[in-house]
C-alpha cells in the first residue's frame, strides 16, 4: 500500500469513526479533521478524499466551514463551545455564520444550547448580524451602525468558470484571510445591508408612530384649548403627530402645565416623537442629534419613570 493509499484509508476510517450525524463532539472532531486535511492537501487530492467518503460535496463543504470557524478557538474554549452545541451538523453550520468569539459568547450565555433548533439558530444569527437598537448608553451600537468602507471587489471574468464548490472554497479562503485583519466579507446580494437597515427603520418608525398616537389621542386633542390650537394652526390631531419638533413641543407645553412639568405631562409622547423622527429622517446627522437628545432626556434626574416606561414598551414590542 502506497503512502497515498494509506492516507486515504486513514481518512476514510476517521470519517467512519466520527459520523456527521453523530454527537456534537463527533461533528466537531470530523469538521476539524476535514479543515486540517484541506490545509495540507491540494484541491485535487482533497476532492479524491471527499469522493471516497459518503459525505457528498455539500455536506463536506459545510463540515469544512465548521472546522475552519471552530479551529480559530483555543482548545479550552472549543471544548466548552462543543458541549453547548446541538447534535446537528446543519444547525452548527448555521451558527458558524457567527464569528468564533460570538459563538463562544452565545454558548456561554445560553443563547445557544444542545436543544437549539435550525429555526432558532437562523433567528439568532440574524439578530447578531443585524441587531436591533440596544437600550444601553449608545442606542445604536448594532454592528450595522458602524461606518464601513468597501476596500476591494472580487470579480469573476465571464470566461472564467467557477463551480458552486469552488465558489464556496473561494469564500472560505477569503473569509479566513479577512479574519486575520479584522475585516468582513459579504456575498453580493439584492438584500443588501442598506436594504435591511431601511426595513428595520421602517418597522421601528411604525412602532413609535403607534406609541405616539396612543399617547396623544383624538379625545385629548379635542379637550385642548381652542385658542392654543388656533395659535399653532392645528385643526386635527394628525397635524400634531406630524408637526415639526419645535411646533410639537411648543404645543404640548402650552396645553400642559408649562415647561416645569413637561416631562411629567408629556414625556412619553415626546420620547416617542423623538424616536419616530430618528427612524424617519434621511439625514445621518439628524439621526445622531436625535439619538443624543433621547440620551439627554433619559439621563435627566427626573426621568427614571420615563426610562422604565420606554424599556417596558420596547420589551413588549419585541424590539428589545
Amino acid at each position: 500500500m502506497t503512502a497515498e493509499e494509506k492516507g486515504l484509508a486513514t481518512f476514510k476510517q476517521f470519517v467512519a469513526e466520527n459520523p456527521h450525524t453523530g454527537t456534537a463532539e463527533q461533528v466537531v472532531t470530523l469538521s476539524l479533521g476535514i479543515a486540517a486535511a484541506a490545509d495540507r492537501l491540494s484541491p485535487t487530492t482533497l476532492s479524491i478524499y471527499r469522493d471516497a467518503t459518503a459525505l457528498g460535496e455539500k455536506v463536506f463543504s459545510k463540515l469544512k466551514v465548521i472546522g475552519d470557524q471552530l479551529g480559530q478557538l483555543d482548545d479550552k474554549t472549543r471544548r466548552e463551545v462543543t458541549k453547548g452545541l446541538p447534535a446537528s451538523y446543519s444547525t452548527i453550520h448555521l451558527l458558524c455564520a457567527l464569528k468564533p468569539d460570538e459563538l463562544a459568547t452565545a454558548v456561554k450565555t445560553k443563547q445557544v444550547t444542545p436543544k437549539t433548533s435550525v429555526r432558532a439558530a437562523t433567528t439568532y444569527v440574524k439578530q447578531v448580524r443585524f441587531p436591533r437598537q440596544s437600550l444601553g448608553g449608545d442606542v445604536e451600537k448594532g454592528r450595522w451602525s458602524i461606518k464601513e468602507e468597501t476596500l476591494y471587489r472580487v470579480c469573476r471574468p465571464e470566461d472564467t468558470p467557477l463551480s458552486e464548490y469552488l465558489q464556496r472554497q473561494l469564500e472560505e479562503d477569503l473569509r479566513k484571510v479577512c479574519s486575520r485583519y479584522g475585516m468582513d466579507i459579504r456575498k453580493a446580494s439584492n438584500e443588501s445591508t442598506i436594504a435591511l437597515r431601511e426595513a428595520d427603520r421602517k418597522e421601528k418608525a411604525a412602532f413609535w408612530r403607534e406609541v405616539l398616537e396612543e399617547q396623544l389621542t383624538q379625545k385629548w386633542f379635542q379637550e385642548t384649548d381652542k385658542e392654543v390650537r388656533k395659535t399653532f394652526n392645528l385643526k386635527v390631531v394628525e397635524e400634531v403627530w406630524d408637526a415639526p419638533l419645535r411646533t410639537f413641543t411648543g404645543f404640548l407645553i402650552r396645553t400642559g402645565r408649562g415647561k416645569q412639568h413637561f416631562y411629567e405631562d408629556h414625556g412619553q409622547a415626546y420620547v416617542a416623537k423623538l424616536h419616530h423622527l430618528q427612524e424617519t429622517t434621511e439625514s445621518r446627522t439628524n439621526r445622531y442629534n436625535l439619538k443624543r437628545r433621547i440620551e439627554e432626556v433619559l439621563a435627566h434626574e427626573e426621568s427614571t419613570k420615563l426610562v422604565i416606561w420606554r424599556n417596558f414598551v420596547l420589551k413588549n414590542s419585541g424590539l428589545l
